[in-house]
């Protein structure tokens, strides 16, 4: 007998979509079958995913729970992030280790687990680990070591050098070189935030002497011009050490670009979009406590939002993320300049619909792609295909069951579950919506109620990471 058969649903990998049963022991998708196929041998539990699409357990590859990089910006916990995404569809998601400094890289990595492992974790979680500002040198060599126990992506800054909001979070390009030679080395990946911070401080003095503070004119503070001068650099250090190079938060057609000239010529680059960045504009900075809307690299204009639609469609990008930062409303509206505005937004949650309802039902996005950049994509740069992002037997039953005609509206307070008091999502509609997410074949959600146990979540070491 099988712990659970998930039956009727059409499932779909990166590949195809097909009218297919899975069945499930220990924690294991053991067997995919042909509709019917398993039900003589029996189940404890029958899921009936009639008229629903059966999708892999959605992976979010950039979160930041547990995190203060400032008095204003301070993460909600890993137990509210993971319940929050978890209600989303999101059964695994990739948070960050920081190292301050001088500080040891694995030592922090044990730090972050410790911290990570001491909550009710609502689902799986791997970690990047972040090196800030003028690292030393015995970190490039302990990449080796912290790739080996399973921490394989390391990430960088090129810009907060030492501004109000964020500072002393920058790296210079010699040691994100001597990064790249080792994760060339061992079997690891870069990932690097790509703002030019010289030119932001260009634009800083200038919007000052000019009397434009105000943190509206961020865009012009933080222009794509900025994103695109650190991603062609980081691209060259990627191209000529061999390192396969993740760019976070792509949000500038010239980044797109940019990558994709670099992965003609043969670079392992790949290109990392938000949710938030396809669809909210600039022009709402200009609101009333506009900074709600707030992240670095700031939103984009249409123009941008949609070549970055263009690329997920296209493949020219690679992964969907959240950027997840939730921090309090009063701590959200300290900054009112262009060089003090607090980053950061709350999004683990929304991540699938929303992209399901603008990609997929607006946009004609296909479910394949759908998967590919929520799922497959993001277990496959950073070392977990095969036990995540994928449907298959010996794959975690990591399953999300999203029904494509379910009308759903976010409201704050009601149907929300994030540790914060506010959401930019908040009388957002969608359509589609997941229904049902199973985490390791625990049923952890249905029919808009948690039916799960509680503390199930647990650390997934990544491998080395393939190449999309």
């Amino acid at each position: 007998m099988y712990d659970l058969i998930v039956t009727n649903g059409l499932v779909a990998d990166d590949r195809t979509v097909q009218p297919l049963d899975l069945a499930i022991k220990d924690e294991k998708i053991v067997a995919v079958g042909t509709r019917g196929q398993f039900s003589e041998t029996g189940a404890a539990t029958v899921v009936d995913a009639a008229g629903r699409y059966v999708l892999p357990g959605g992976i979010d590859s950039h979160v930041h729970y547990d995190l203060q990089i400032s008095e204003a910006m301070k993460a909600q916990s890993s137990e509210a992030g993971s319940r929050a995404g978890l209600w989303g569809g999101t059964t695994t998601y990739i948070d960050f280790s920081i190292s301050w400094g001088e500080e040891d890289l694995v030592e922090s990595i044990q730090s972050k687990m410790e911290k990570t492992n001491s909550q009710n974790l609502y689902s799986d979680y791997a970690l990047h680990a972040i090196m800030t500002g003028n690292w030393p040198q015995s970190n490039a060599d302990r990449i080796r070591e912290a790739i080996s126990g399973g921490v394989t992506s390391f990430k960088f800054f090129t810009t907060f050098a030492g501004s109000e909001a964020i500072g002393g979070m920058m790296t210079d390009d010699g040691r994100i070189y001597s990064a790249m030679l080792e994760t060339e080395k061992h079997g690891g990946v870069v990932m690097v935030h790509c703002e030019d911070d010289c030119i932001i401080d260009y634009n800083v003095r200038r919007l000052y002497s000019e009397g434009r503070e105000h943190f509206s004119n961020i865009g012009e503070a933080r222009p794509p011009l900025a994103e695109e001068a650190a991603v062609r650099r980081m691209l060259l250090l990627s191209e000529r050490t061999g390192s396969p190079l993740y760019i976070v938060h792509v949000s500038a057609k010239e980044s797109i670009d940019a990558i994709g000239e670099f992965r003609e010529k043969g670079a392992h680059a790949f290109g990392e979009v938000l949710h938030p960045n396809l669809v909210f504009d600039p022009e709402l900075y200009k609101r009333p406590n506009g900074q709600r809307y707030m992240n670095y690299p700031p939103n984009k204009t249409i123009e941008h939002r949609d070549a970055l639609w263009a690329a997920c469609e296209s493949g020219a990008l690679h992964t969907l993320a959240s950027d997840d930062y939730t921090i309090p409303w009063d701590n959200k509206m300290m900054g009112d300049t262009v060089d003090n505005v607090t980053g950061g937004t709350n999004s683990v949650e929304t991540r699938m619909s929303v992209f399901w309802s603008e990609g997929v039902c607006k946009r004609n996005l296909s479910v394949p792609r759908f998967v590919e950049l929520t799922a497959a994509n993001p277990a496959r740069i950073f070392g977990l295909y095969g036990t995540k992002g994928v449907l298959r037997p010996g794959a975690d039953a990591d399953i999300v069951i999203m029904d494509d005609g379910f009308a759903h509206t976010y409201k704050q307070g009601e149907n929300l579950h994030s540790d914060c008091d506010y959401s930019n999502w908040d009388g957002w509609e969608v359509r589609g919506l997941p229904v049902t997410t199973i985490l390791r074949g625990n049923v952890m959600i249905d029919k808009g109620e948690f039916v799960g146990p509680q503390n199930v979540g647990k650390f997934v070491p990544a491998s080395t990471p393939e190449t999309v």
